[in-house]
Order: structure tokens, then sequence, then C-alpha cells
């Protein structure tokens, strides 16, 4: 499985042309989002407009993985859905919802359950890195041997023995100018160059 987040299509901040470079080395059947898939999509959507922006979503970044998990922001930027995307799109199984998604070893969330607003997320974790982590999966009561991955601060994070990862973000502006990257998970491995 891959993950990164916090893509801002739609931003002219946003770095998506690199993201989608990356993405298209890696042949991936499992992709999980940890949102903020967009910038401008703060609305309440029904079933039917949730799956149209999840396929504009895949187009843009030119993925089509066997399954696609997304754990869309609460508070701003990801469409509100009605109720939780599950099906086939475009050919691809996809879970989406705006909170965490609880997977065989792996939680994924934005992270704004804990701290709405981005800014603030951005700077306790430049203060001390890794620590919406810790409180997200005390929040989430996520098993210490069960990996977390979350965005909402732009700011890459990962932790092995914790088993925590923030992917970062890849828009770029103000104090949060640290690119993220694309992980693989169980190994945390960073799949993408940085190119700042």
């Amino acid at each position: 499985m891959i993950i990164f987040g916090d893509v801002h299509i739609g931003s002219r901040y946003s770095r998506v042309g690199e993201l989608r470079k990356c993405l298209k080395s890696i042949s991936a059947d499992e992709v999980a989002i940890v949102g903020d898939v967009f910038d401008n999509q703060y609305k309440t959507v029904n079933s039917e407009e949730a799956a149209r922006l999840v396929k504009k979503a895949m187009d843009v970044l030119q993925i089509r993985p066997r399954r696609l998990y997304i754990s869309f922001s609460s508070s701003s930027h990801d469409p509100q859905l009605s109720t939780p995307l599950v099906g086939k799109i475009d050919g691809v199984e996809v879970s989406a919802n705006n909170s965490s998604i609880h997977l065989d070893g792996l939680v994924i969330t934005h992270g704004d359950v804990v701290v709405k607003n981005g800014v603030l997320a951005g700077f306790i974790e430049l203060f001390k890195r890794g620590k919406l982590g810790r409180v997200l999966k005390k929040k989430l009561s996520v098993d210490r041997e069960v990996w977390l991955a979350y965005g909402h601060t732009h700011l890459p994070y990962v932790d092995m023995e914790e088993k925590i990862l923030n992917p970062g973000g890849w828009k770029i502006y103000g104090f949060r100018r640290v690119r993220g990257n694309v992980y693989e998970l169980p190994s945390a491995k960073p799949l993408c160059e940085p190119n700042l």
C-alpha cells in the first residue's frame, strides 16, 4: 500500500504535477490518501457528487489502483459526504469518508479531529514533531502495533517504533515549505525524491 495526502487539487500552490510524476513510477494495488485531496470543495455532497469528485481526483492524479481509501478532511477543503462512499468507481474499489478508516494493520485519518485549524496543527508539529500523531493514536484507540497515517500539518514525519506516519503535503506555501512524499507501508519507505 502507498500513502500520501494534502494534495490540494485546485490550488495554485499545489505540486500536483510532481506528485503525478512520482505516482506514474509506482505500481500500487492499494492507495490511501489522508485528506485535503482538494483545495476548494468544502460543501456537503450526495453520493453521486462524491463519486464524481473521487473520479476527478483519480483522473488528475492519473491513478487507477485496485483499492482506494480516502479519509477526507472534516473541517475544510474536502467535500463533506452525506454518507460514507463505498463502491466501485471507474473499476476501482473506493472507500471514502470524513473520518478515520480502519484497515488491517493501518488506520488512516486526516487528523483534524484533534485540531481543526490546519495552520495551528502545523505550528504544533513544527515545535513537537509527531505530537498530533500520538494524540490521534490515543483518541482513535489505535493499538501500538497498528500504523496510524495522518495528514493536515503538511509536515512529513515517520516514527517506526510508534508506527506513526505523516506523509506531508504537496501544497507549498507560507511556513509549509517542506514538500511531502509518497510512502509505502508497512516499510514506511519514501518513494519519491524531494524536488524543492
